[in-house]
């Protein structure tokens, strides 16, 4: 459905990302060797596959879904603006506030403190109008254009190739931990409970 002369393409590969293989009953290690030759005869040229992480064979670059509730710094980036499904039915509640806009901008500056060196080439946003999960970064009449204006200015940075400073009391640490027994402290590594892969405290042998 897309023309050629809209793709997003790496090379002149169009980029295809899949979703988490976690809806499938099993993987067929033939599935991509096959979709890219179906897709060669199809459109006459190879793909610029970007599979989430969890997918066996060999891809492009790996990618997380879940950059709406922050950033996902993998070999394609991805990040949003927030995350509100209140409105979905019988889903358990999950609300990362939007901060008018202050969330989405330090998602976008943590990525752009990175080195160019470490730094992805391909930043994925989270989504354009799924507006049940209060993810959408479309023009909307509860927000107007902000976030396709934000979306403009970091954009233009990340081409320009701007690199942010680190803020933050760690910025400039030389060593940073998480520890069970001091989970309460802030020590410069924490364990954020955003939804996908859920965790509750437990003791083991007496620790925790």
């Amino acid at each position: 459905f897309i023309p050629p002369k809209m793709w997003a393409a790496v090379e002149g590969r169009p980029i295809v990302v899949l979703y988490s293989p976690g809806f499938a009953a099993k993987q067929d290690p033939a599935l991509f060797p096959f979709v890219r030759d179906k897709f060669k005869r199809d459109f006459s040229t190879d793909m610029f596959l970007v599979k989430h992480v969890g997918w066996e064979g060999e891809s492009d670059a790996l990618c997380s879904w879940g950059g709406a509730l922050g950033l996902k710094a993998y070999g394609v980036a991805s990040l949003g603006p927030g995350y509100d499904h209140s409105a979905v039915p019988n889903r358990h509640p999950l609300v990362i506030d939007r901060e008018n806009g202050a969330f989405y901008e330090r998602q976008w500056e943590r990525f752009l403190s990175y080195s160019l060196k470490r730094r992805a080439n391909v930043v994925l946003i989270e989504t354009w109008n799924e507006l049940h999960e209060g993810t959408d970064v479309c023009d909307s009449q509860e927000y107007g254009r902000q976030y396709i204006e934000l979306t403009a200015n970091y954009a233009r940075m990340f081409h320009d190739s701007v690199v942010l400073p680190k803020t933050g009391p760690f910025a400039n640490a030389k060593q940073v931990e998480w520890d069970a027994g001091r989970a309460d402290q802030l020590l410069g590594i924490g364990l954020n409970n955003s939804g996908d892969g859920l965790m509750e405290p437990r003791e083991v042998t007496g620790s925790p």
